[in-house]
Parts: C-alpha cells; sequence; structure tokens
C-alpha cells in the first residue's frame, strides 16, 4: 500500500514547518529493513503520527533541538543570527515511520541557512527521544 499524497498535503497543510508530498525527492515514507509490506493499518498509523507531529511540531522541535547544533560548520550565520532563530526556522524535510519498530525519524533542515546539512531526530513509538545528529 502507498501512502496517499493528496491525503498527507491536507495533514500537512496549513502548516509551514512541513514540506509538501509533491516535492523532490519525496519526504514522507515508510521503510522495513526486514522487508514488511505496508498494510492499511500500518498506513493509518503512518497518518496518525504524522497528525500528531503536525499538530505538535513546535513541542517537537523544542524538544530535541540542541543551542549547539547553531555553532554546527554547516549553519550559515549570515543568514541566522542566533540558536532560537535557528530552531524557529527549521522544517521538517522528511518524515519517515520505520515499519518494524513504529518509530519516527526526521530530517530538519531549512536551505536558507543549512544548505546541504542536516538535522536527523529519531523517536520512538511513543514520541520518546531516542537519538539525534546534525550533519
Amino acid at each position: 500500500m502507498e501512502l496517499d499524497q493528496d491525503k498527507i498535503n491536507d495533514i500537512v497543510k496549513g502548516n509551514n514547518r512541513f514540506l509538501s508530498a509533491y516535492s523532490d525527492p519525496e519526504p514522507y515514507f515508510m521503510y522495513s529493513f526486514k522487508k514488511k509490506i505496508p498494510d492499511r493499518e500500518l498506513t493509518e498509523y503512518y497518518y496518525d503520527k504524522l497528525r500528531y507531529a503536525v499538530q505538535n511540531s513546535e513541542d517537537l522541535i523544542k524538544g530535541m533541538f540542541r543551542d549547539e547544533f547553531y555553532d554546527f560548520y554547516g549553519v550559515k550565520k549570515t543568514a541566522v543570527h542566533s540558536p532560537e532563530e535557528m530552531r524557529d526556522g527549521l522544517i521538517f524535510e522528511s518524515f519517515t515511520v520505520d515499519m518494524d519498530d513504529r518509530s519516527v525519524a526526521v530530517y530538519f533542515s531549512n536551505p536558507e541557512f543549512m544548505f546541504g546539512h542536516f538535522i536527523e531526530v529519531h523517536w520512538d513509538k511513543d514520541w520518546n527521544l531516542v537519538f539525534y545528529w546534525i550533519d
């Protein structure tokens, strides 16, 4: 079962922290290392997780953000002038669900001040922060 891009757009519309489902490369997907096939239940689970992220995007970003991200060499300091401004400008460049353990992974970035770089963040199925790193 493929994810419905129109449904994803309906979920994220109005929240400028999220890209369109029609962006290239495709930012919304599920994956499995155990070769699971997405079924209706997993697909609905994905949409539920995405809805939660859209409704709680500010809290999720504040919870994962670390001021030291601003010191990363890939942050263009002429485009963003403080850790707070960086945090406030981050967008969800991808939103993925691991079908094996139902965890969520997101790449955060902003081409205006992190071109070619991103912050990768993982949460478990209950939205507990598991790890993050910047590249």
